[in-house]
């Protein structure tokens, strides 16, 4: 019988040993029953990956019809395999893989040049005999592994832009950074792995040196919209050897502190309809701000707190305030940030097909806010009957049905309005533009957003904004909550003759379903007898001198008004101008920081001044 046995063991073993590297087999033996566990592995150096199996034989000595044996998982008590003695044979043999939990793994997760592999903890039953808790846990020899080297460096803020770490620098917490290799192999031509920064902004990743071409570091294309690519910021990097150390990613603000207002909202609203507006502050600045967020509504519409999501600390009238707190791009990774509220409004019962709801939206101005002509934001929105929800809409939007503007125009600002119209939640919602080429791709910037979003280039000048897990209700069971938008600006080409027509739409996707294609946004490049009734640009009204010690002079602002505000809103001065240059006495006021605003022909200009 041993002969027998021996006999079956060997072939057994070479059954499996073709193209397979074993581990030491080992017996177990209880009463009749006789079990050699082998487990054995496959190495594929071309997916640099091994594959392991682990096999029972299993003898049941002074068998007979009708015994049986059992394979079961010690853990879960699960059957694994059973079978049953038909013909009387003794020795009974039977063979059983073992399936196992881990059964491949890949040579970067090799550990001292072994893989380690897991299966289950069984035990083998046989009438009265049996063998429990047979291990789970092999370590099995790899030869010729593939060989694996690490990337590393940091990624930061570099505040004096000398392209080096130092004092003063930020580093950047949470940043993914992409490897992707280019290899040669037949089985895996590239892969792409990923690394994570720390508190001190330093990243690592391991990636594969066999079968290597060649590799590439750089940050995801979503920070592109944060950080201008600049000298210091060399992305990718395209190395050949392994390993690669200090690939920094020093990042450069355009501004320090730049806080910005808007409030997003349906394109329309309707009698009686429900909706929500987002009234939000932005800070694209590295530098935190804090203030306060105001927002004034439409007398006819109706306010209702407990339906909004962060709702207005305080309340006076018409008049919805809250107060915010270090806000800064930096912030939730290197991203845009904003401080947004979504109140719940629902015109009154006097408001009509054909009127007009119009709010205002601003914030305190900050003494080092660069750019303080987007701090203060009307909007309004007509009512009407029914109306395409997915629609795109462009600022300035010129004259005629041509859109004419000046050539002078410097931007052009863009929102993408959509609504879920269908039958049940939309899980992902997708939207993808094609810039006009007479935009410049680079200078795009998102200026909010209705949801989270994670932009990305799906191609130059194709941007794609990915609102995943989105779960947007259909308009049926939540219309107020089933609208949602994008909006971001880029800058113009210079010198663009009269006549160039500048083209957008926008393509929505709703899970997978096919895309919602918006109406064309158009503007015109027109002659300045096209575009008189333009409202007025930040350049075509001058104040002067800047700094003032006793009056200040206003040019280009015919019939409109003027209004002088102290950094903290307060207005000090306010008068009508009918003339092109007007001066104003500035004498009596504390000496500081002033805000002058210009309202034409429904047109708000805001411009910052000193007075010494």
């Amino acid at each position: 019988m041993k002969k027998i046995y021996a006999k079956l063991l060997f072939a057994f073993l070479v059954l499996f040993s073709a193209n397979a590297v074993f581990a030491q087999t080992t017996t177990y033996t209880r009463g009749d029953i006789v079990a050699v566990i082998a487990p054995s592995m496959n190495h594929d150096s071309t997916a640099c990956q091994s594959t392991c199996t682990v096999n029972a034989m299993i003898t049941i000595n002074s068998s007979f019809v009708g015994d049986s044996v059992m394979v079961v998982d010690t853990i879960t008590h699960s059957l694994i395999y059973a079978a049953a003695n038909t013909t009387g044979t003794s020795p009974w043999n039977v063979f059983v893989p073992i399936p196992m939990y881990m059964s491949t793994v890949p040579d970067y997760n090799l550990g001292g040049g072994a893989a380690f592999f897991n299966g289950p903890v069984i035990k083998i039953i046989s009438g009265t005999d049996r063998i429990d808790s047979i291990p789970n846990f092999y370590i099995l020899p790899v030869s010729n592994p593939c060989t694996y080297g690490n990337v590393t460096g940091k990624v930061y803020v570099d505040n004096n832009s000398d392209c080096t770490f130092n004092t003063g620098d930020v580093p950047l917490n949470g940043i993914t950074v992409y490897g992707t290799a280019n290899l040669s192999s037949p089985a895996v031509p590239n892969y792409t792995t990923t690394g994570y920064t720390g508190t001190t902004g330093d990243y690592t990743m391991t990636m594969q040196q066999s079968w290597m071409n060649n590799y590439s570091v750089y940050l995801p294309s979503a920070y592109y919209f944060i950080f201008p690519v600049t000298p210091c910021f060399a992305t990718p990097y395209t190395l050949t050897t392994l390993p690669g150390t200090n690939l920094d990613f020093p990042l450069q603000c355009t501004n320090n502190v730049d806080v910005q207002c808007w409030a997003g909202s349906p394109a329309n609203a309707r009698p009686s309809g429900s909706f929500f507006m987002q009234p939000y502050v932005s800070n694209i600045g590295c530098d935190s701000a804090s203030g306060t967020l105001t927002f004034i509504k439409d007398s006819r519409v109706i306010y209702n707190p407990s339906l909004s999501t962060n709702p207005a600390m305080t309340v006076s009238g018409d008049t919805l305030t809250w107060t915010y707190t270090n806000l800064t791009n930096l912030s939730a990774g290197a991203y845009w940030n904003s401080f947004m509220s979504d109140i719940h409004l629902t015109p009154n019962a006097t408001v009509n097909i054909g009127d007009t709801l119009c709010f205002r939206v601003y914030t305190n101005i900050l003494s080092n806010d660069i750019d303080v002509t987007n701090n203060d934001y009307n909007i309004c929105i007509p009512v009407v009957a029914s109306y395409d929800p997915n629609i795109k809409e462009v600022s300035p939007r010129g004259v005629t049905a041509a859109g004419n503007i000046p050539a002078s125009t410097p931007k052009l600002e863009y929102t993408i309005h959509f609504q879920n119209t269908g039958t049940s939640y939309a899980y992902n919602v997708s939207v993808v533009d094609t810039l006009d080429g007479d935009v410049d791709q680079a200078s795009l910037k998102i200026l909010g957003t209705s949801h989270l979003m994670n932009p990305e280039w799906l191609a130059p000048g194709v941007v794609r904004f990915n609102f995943n897990s989105i779960y947007l209700p259909d308009s049926n069971t939540n219309e107020p909550a089933s609208h949602g938008y994008v909006r971001f600006k880029v800058n113009l080409h210079s010198a663009l003759p009269v006549g160039t027509q500048i083209r957008n739409k926008g393509y929505i996707y709703f899970d997978a379903n096919p895309a919602v294609i918006t109406n064309e946004a158009l503007n015109t490049i027109a002659g300045s007898a096209a575009v008189t009734n333009v409202a007025p640009t930040t350049d075509k009204v001058r104040i002067y001198p800047n700094p003032a010690t006793s009056e200040v002079t206003i040019e280009n602002l015919q019939n409109g008004t003027a209004t002088i505000m102290s950094i903290n809103g307060t207005v000090v001065f306010e008068k009508d101008i009918n003339a092109n240059k007007t001066t104003i006495d500035i004498s009596r006021l504390p000496a500081g920081i002033y805000i002058l605003k210009t309202t034409n022909n429904n047109s708000t200009v805001t411009t910052k001044f000193v007075k010494q």
